[in-house]
């Protein structure tokens, strides 16, 4: 039981921090991107306002002329070569802040068209090249320049990315479109080399923080599971105490009945020495097995005969309550874990669809085999459910109807047994009613 809280807590604890991490990295890159994505697009709409250039920019400085590959074919099919320039030298007066639009502009500043590459192709309407402006990049070529704009052409796409080149597409007074192509190789490999880098920081701090919580989770838990193990520890004493209270009172109780007769007194206090001597045996029961947890004795045999060994006295019990038992059990289900409590298991989940089952109905219980795991399920019509996951029959000493579970006889300490039986062979028991007439109780061990 304190095993599986701590195991819990450990995974509630990283999960949570997992989460927050998560959540964290991805509004942080999520920033970074649009910050780049927006900045390449202003650059983009400078370009296109000004002629696929930026505006002003002389490209000329200390004698250094870049190299221009500018090209626009001729009808004759001959090939100029231009200057994107227009052949300027030096910057215009009041300087490329002023010119370019980029007063204002946190993203951009007068050093940005020297710092940006960028190419562009003009295409008419009828998809034949009209000129072609790769001046400003090396690692393009104009063949590729324009292999690229025709298949965003064909595609019909404006805007967005080709690889590592953003793109913007702009129609010319003139007809045909003018595509303009922007590198962000070196934006994105910063995006990616941070991302990484986020990958591996978070990694590293959730492995910090996992050693951190396994060296502080019994610690964290030492309050819980002391309060837990005093709680075990009064039922188990307070059981063997009050037993020899009991036998004393049905043995004073019996030696009344041989001198004065049997009488209404005398049969009252027997049938609640009986009901108290039970609750007080399930108890014990139920805090053995909660502190028997890992430590159950296993062994190999067939699950299958269990069940239907352990079926056969409730088929007798539902015949005389006016209600049919259903039995589909597959057949040389081998499994490994405590018999005696898998019995007990599936006695308790007959022994509730029995007790509370409506007259004449049918009482259903498989077992099946579903991968590796095993599933046992028992299923009845009942009155007073509520739709939806029943998790509450679990708890102890529930009951639905107190005056109806009295005349049943029940304690509301059984499907607690069942429980811990589950989780002991490490599986999970779950009551589920799907329309609130009838309750299905399923264990997957």
């Amino acid at each position: 039981m304190i095993d599986r809280l701590r195991k819990k807590f450990v995974r509630i604890t990283m999960v949570s921090v997992i989460v927050v991490l998560v959540v964290l990295m991805g509004a942080i890159n999520g920033f970074n991107y649009v910050n780049a994505d927006r900045s390449a697009s202003e650059r983009l709409e400078i370009l296109a306002a000004n002629n696929g250039t930026f505006p002003g920019f002389a490209g000329v400085k200390d004698g250094l002329r870049p190299d221009s590959r500018d090209s626009s074919p001729s009808a004759s099919g001959s090939t100029a070569a231009a200057d994107d320039t227009g052949g300027e030298t030096g910057e215009p007066p009041g300087g490329l802040a002023a010119q370019g639009g980029f007063a204002g502009n946190k993203n951009l500043s007068p050093e940005t068209p020297y710092e940006t590459r960028y190419f562009s192709v003009e295409l008419h309407e009828d998809g034949s090249l009209g000129s072609v402006n790769t001046g400003k990049i090396a690692a393009v070529s104009t063949e590729e320049a324009v292999s690229m704009a025709k298949a965003l052409a064909e595609k019909g796409k404006t805007s967005g990315y080709s690889g590592n080149y953003k793109y913007l597409a702009q129609s010319l007074s003139g007809g045909g479109t003018r595509y303009i192509f922007l590198d962000c190789t070196h934006d994105l490999e910063a995006l990616r080399s941070f991302s990484l880098n986020c990958l591996l920081v978070s990694a590293c701090g959730i492995a910090g923080v996992l050693a951190l919580v396994l060296a502080l989770s019994k610690r964290a838990i030492r309050p819980m599971a002391e309060s837990y193990e005093k709680q075990k520890q009064f039922i188990t004493n307070a059981g063997h105490e009050i037993k020899t209270p009991l036998t004393i009172i049905d043995s004073c109780t019996e030696v009344l009945e041989m001198e004065q007769g049997e009488n209404k007194w005398t049969q009252g206090i027997r049938s609640q020495v009986k009901r108290l001597t039970a609750l007080t045996q399930s108890l014990v029961s139920l805090t053995r097995m909660d502190e028997a947890g890992d430590r159950l004795a296993v062994e190999n045999f067939s699950l299958s005969d269990t069940v239907r060994d352990a079926l056969e006295p409730f088929g007798l019990l539902a015949e005389s309550s006016g209600l049919t038992l259903s039995e589909d059990i597959q057949p040389d289900i081998l499994y490994r874990g405590n018999e005696p409590a898998l019995r007990q298991l599936c006695s308790i989940l007959a022994d509730n669809a029995v007790k509370y089952a409506l007259p004449g109905s049918t009482i259903s219980v498989s077992l099946k085999r579903r991968g590796k795991k095993v599933v046992l399920s028992a299923s009845n019509q009942a009155e007073g459910l509520k739709k939806g996951n029943l998790e509450v029959l679990f708890d102890r000493f529930y009951r639905g109807d107190a005056s109806r579970s009295s005349e049943k006889g029940g304690y509301g300490i059984g499907l607690s047994m069942a429980q811990s039986i589950v989780a002991a062979h490490g599986g999970v028991i779950s009551a589920v009613s799907e329309d609130g007439k009838s309750l299905t109780i399923t264990a997957q061990l």
